[in-house]
């Protein structure tokens, strides 16, 4: 039973998008006066059909999508240039946009779906560059390790008393990385350390229970987790404030100060300046927070002295630090403006640091200056007490955060949205073609028909409005592929229209035609290379 509800809503899905798309060819074409012969409900042998007015509407025996006929379409026949109705008569720019309307449709449909969705609330949509901006805004939360999304009843994981939403740290003493945990999937043998409420608790397998037929696998099922990249502290000052604060050697920094850490430039951009610094650290299962005092020391520092000016009379250099003026100690450049205009008829006091020699000299200011640029050095303990390397950390998404937005908002944002997606789709389609041209292999990204029904299996399942979300995926991506330049497809016939256009006068419609044939045998030979993969991988 549930297979077959799968099933229909594939058919279903498949044919609402290619139905769209059809009928915004159907649509213009109409409004262009161009003859429409047949529309139809799936693919043919012929069910039904009933003539209303010239056209033909028919339901068909294959259950995917539909078509439109119109006259004239693909024609070889001069005779059907003359034919007034005919789609190869008509004029450029209304058979631009029959060709587009499809297209047009099919944005349109994905751009109601994402808007439906994000009023009632929905997951973002989320490509492969978005991922760390939606942990730093906090859309996607992250918890270190590999977490228990469910367990199979009378798995081997059941029977050793591993539980749902069990984190799990480390086997054999060991940090989880992708190598260890693809090393697990073949041989699951270990002593696992896993997080349970506060927690820890140990399970061990043993090579008996891996080879006991009873069990053909651990039975886990995981939240999606991924390798992400962290910054590990490699050594730290154990007579520092960080080390008395309570960082140690191994943590890996989450964030500091609410600001996600992905790499060592992340983490000096939000260190610099700050006196306080509050860590999330991780560390064997578990997130801790240590707040740091920055012990930072602030010197006034002469960046350029300026020509004959009393400074330059004076002696003052370039780099010299001011120590001290009229036994004030000076750590601001400000303070020492101010300072010296408060008293700006008296002569002055510096105390001078160059070279590792403190020096005096007296200056009297004029108009309230002494004629220097001046700059400031700052001495962070934060950097120098701790040394640092970028790691990847693997972490489970265990809640991707719903977008909910009033409807003005959200048809605004889906918009967006669709644009976003349809610009990365057409990249990994290009990219996609690229990397079979040039290494003939098909990437993990990219899936077919089959890929498809998997996933609609998937979304039927977890509700309405991630169903909604994939269908408005995949029309987004069927406009994309569609409106691409390629033989067969509308970007194709748009493509011999646009030169057309350009040369003046109309390609041969017979090279057309022989064009248009080779790049669908093309499609239908990509179309059956992504099945055969999307198999392969099931029985991977």
């Amino acid at each position: 039973m549930d297979y077959i509800l799968t099933a229909i809503a594939f058919i279903i899905i498949f044919s609402l998008l290619i139905l769209i798309h059809e009928l915004g060819h159907f649509v213009m074409a109409k409004r262009a006066g161009i003859k429409v012969e047949e529309f139809g409900f799936g693919l043919p042998p012929r069910i039904w059909g009933k003539k209303k007015g010239e056209t033909i509407y028919s339901i068909n025996w294959i259950p995917f999508g539909g078509f439109v006929r119109m006259l004239g379409e693909d024609a070889t026949d001069p005779s059907m240039l003359k034919k007034k109705r005919s789609f190869i008569s008509a004029r450029m720019r209304d058979r631009g946009k029959v060709v587009v309307a499809g297209v047009v449709m099919n944005f349109f449909l994905a751009w109601i779906l994402l808007t439906v969705g994000f009023t009632a609330g929905m997951e973002p949509l989320l490509g492969p560059d978005d991922v760390l901006p939606a942990v730093a805004s906090g859309v996607i939360e992250l918890e270190e390790g590999v977490k228990i999304k469910g367990i199979e009843e009378d798995s081997l994981a059941y029977e050793i008393g591993f539980q749902a939403e069990d984190l799990i740290y480390s086997v054999d003493e060991e940090e989880l990385d992708l190598f260890a945990l693809q090393s697990l999937a073949a041989s699951p043998e270990g002593k696992y350390k896993v997080l349970r409420s506060g927690k820890i608790f140990t399970y061990e397998v043993v090579p008996e229970q891996v080879m006991d037929t009873e069990f053909a696998d651990m039975g886990f099922e995981f939240y999606d987790f991924t390798a992400f990249p962290r910054v590990k502290i490699f050594d730290i000052e154990t007579n520092s404030s960080m080390y008395s604060s309570g960082l140690r050697r191994g943590d890996t920094i989450i964030s500091v100060n609410e600001h996600q850490i992905f790499s060592i430039e992340d983490y000096e951009k939000i260190v610099r300046g700050e006196e306080t610094l509050e860590y999330i650290v991780y560390r064997e299962g578990a997130r801790y927070q240590v707040i740091v005092e920055v012990d930072q020391s602030r010197r006034v520092i002469i960046d350029r002295v300026l020509p004959d000016s009393p400074a330059e009379k004076i002696g003052l250099k370039s780099q010299d630090v001011v120590v001290s003026v009229n036994g004030n100690k000076i750590d601001d450049s400000l303070e020492l403006i101010k300072f010296v205009e408060e008293n700006a008829t008296e002569t002055l006091a510096y105390s001078i640091e160059r070279q590792g020699r403190q020096d005096f000299f007296e200056i009297m200011p004029e108009d309230g200056k002494i004629g220097v640029l001046l700059s400031e050095l700052i001495d962070e303990g934060v950097t120098t007490d701790i040394t640092l390397y970028n790691s990847d950390q693997v972490s489970s998404a265990v809640k991707i955060n719903k977008a909910k937005y009033p409807i003005h908002i959200a048809a605004y944002n889906a918009f967006g949205e669709g644009f976003r997606m349809a610009k990365m789709t057409g990249e990994m389609f290009i990219s996609m073609v690229g990397s079979m041209i040039s290494g003939g292999e098909i990437s993990e990204s990219v899936g077919g028909p089959v890929r498809i029904a998997t996933y609609t299996h998937i979304f039927v399942h977890e509700g309405i409005i991630p169903l909604l979300r994939f269908v408005a995926v995949l029309s987004l991506s069927l406009a994309v592929i569609n409106i691409l330049p390629f033989p067969a497809l509308d970007g194709g016939r748009l493509l011999f229209i646009l030169i057309e256009f350009i040369l003046g006068k109309r390609v041969n419609q017979k090279w057309e035609s022989y064009i248009h044939a080779f790049g669908f045998a093309l499609i239908i030979l990509l179309m059956l290379v992504v099945t055969y993969a999307d198999i392969a991988r099931l029985f991977a």
